[in-house]
């Protein structure tokens, strides 16, 4: 996950509450991603920026024979500038030309499997399939604990949009398997 994105999700979490720091990695980024979480090297790092920033503060809750609970709250200036990013629209963000490429480290490779055998380019197109069908398991599986757990519709609406884009790449990888075997 990007930091723009784990800001933002921060951000967008403390607008519904305030949330301690092992609240937001067991709870609530849960509710959100699902299975999908967030790692303490991505958490706590974005968590000190924003309160450096100002769009949160931090105030220690005392705990006889437990470790402190710091608890996160919005600012009202996370509150603006949430809202800002919120309504911006991302038009201006996305218009890279070939950023799909860019940003696949698979998809460039490609660009040079006829300097390998086939046999390896076969292989390593199937290990792709093997973990782009993974990803749609695990994908799936996650939609159907948020359907039980009744989670917002939008959220799982966007799971299911991951879902659509991993089985367009598994076509994708089913079809260039059979272009290279035609080739032979």
């Amino acid at each position: 996950m990007s930091s723009i994105s784990v800001k933002y999700t921060i951000l967008g979490l403390l607008m519904e509450r305030p949330y301690y720091g092992y609240q937001l990695k067991s709870e609530a980024f849960k509710k959100v991603f699902g299975d999908f979480g967030i790692n303490d090297g991505q958490l706590y790092p974005t968590l000190n920026k924003l309160e450096q920033e100002g769009l949160l503060t931090k105030t220690v809750e005392i705990q006889l024979g437990a470790p402190n609970r710091h608890i996160y709250t919005i600012t009202e200036k996370g509150r603006d500038e949430f809202m800002r990013w919120l309504t911006a629209g991302d038009a201006k963000q996305n218009t890279v030309r070939y950023d799909f490429l860019r940003k696949d480290p698979f998809l460039i490779r490609c660009n040079y499997l006829r300097y390998i055998k086939r046999t390896d380019t076969l292989k390593l197109i199937n290990e792709e399939i093997n973990a782009v069908q993974a990803a749609i398991n695990d994908f799936s599986r996650a939609r159907d604990a948020m359907i039980k757990k009744k989670i917002d519709p939008v959220r799982i609406s966007i799971l299911e949009y991951g879902i659509r884009i991993k089985e367009t790449r598994l076509e994708w990888l089913r079809n260039l398997t059979k272009l290279i075997e035609k080739e032979s």
